[in-house]
Formats: C-alpha cells, structure tokens, sequence
C-alpha cells in the first residue's frame, strides 16, 4: 500500500507539471497569436487575461524563464522519483547527468544559433525545444526507473 501511495503521488506531481505547463504556455502562445495578429477570436482562458496587459516581447521572452522554471521542477520531480523507487540510490546521479546534459546542450544549440545566425528560430531553436521537451517530461524519470529495475534484476540473475 505504501508503495503504491509512492507511485500514485509521482504520477500525479508528473501529470500536474504536465497539464499546468501545457495550460500555461498554450494560453501564452494564444495571446502571442493574438496581440501580433490583431485576432480577437482567439479565446484565452479567464484565469489568464491579465496576459493581455503584456506586449508581445514581453510574453515571447516570458517563455525563456518560464521554461527554466519548468525544467527545474521536473527535474526535482524526476530526481525524488527516482530516489525514492529505485534500490540503486547511485541511479539518482544519472538523473543529474542527464539533465544536465539537455540543459548544456540545448544552451549550446541556443547560443549557436543566436551567435552565429542573429536569431531565436530556426533548426537549431526546434533542436533545443525538443531537447527541453524531453526534460520536461516524465520521461528521463521513467526510463531511468525502468533502467534501474533490469540492472537489479540482471544482478539478481547473475548470482
């Protein structure tokens, strides 16, 4: 029962993070949508109309800190998940290995792209979105626990 309580409180700090991120920058590009094409048959939700106080830049760069916050927490949440489930507590390292890895190399893809080609789009903006999209998912997490669960069992098989 416990550890079904453990599995049930991940799963839903996952989901949470997952339905508010998704809410929150879908209503953000609504009104990017909106204030640069002078639509106002865009809805955005009511909890979020204060959005429309902003300028375009300033919702457009808003997005750059709000997903470092998103990537933080995920990886909070991602770390503590796999702590707490996994017998190997050395698996949480590659927790931070990982991320820090997409964070390196989706700043890297970023900073090329703005130094070398003067802009914030792009093949290179698509790569590092995708990169944040990976961390930002329960993904690395659950692959993680899945990795971590063969390892012991193979372990397990050996002696």
């Amino acid at each position: 029962m416990k550890m079904a309580l453990k599995y049930t409180s991940i799963l839903s700090a996952f989901a949470f993070l997952g339905f508010s991120k998704e809410f929150l920058f879908v209503n953000i590009n609504n009104q990017l949508y909106k204030t640069y094409y002078k639509n106002n048959d865009i809805l955005i939700s009511k909890s979020l109309t204060f959005l429309s106080k902003y300028s375009y830049e300033t919702l457009y760069y808003f997005k750059y800190p709000l997903t470092i916050l998103y990537f933080s927490v995920y990886f909070m949440v991602s770390f503590y998940s796999v702590k707490i489930i996994c017998d190997n507590k050395k698996i949480t390292m590659w927790i931070v290995y990982i991320y820090s890895l997409l964070f390196i190399l989706s700043c890297i893809t970023m900073l090329y792209n703005y130094i070398i080609n003067n802009q914030l789009s792009g093949e290179e903006y698509t790569f590092s979105r995708w990169l944040m999209g990976i961390a930002e998912s329960p993904l690395v997490a659950f692959f993680t626990i899945s990795a971590s669960a063969l390892y012991s069992k193979l372990n397990i098989e050996k002696k």
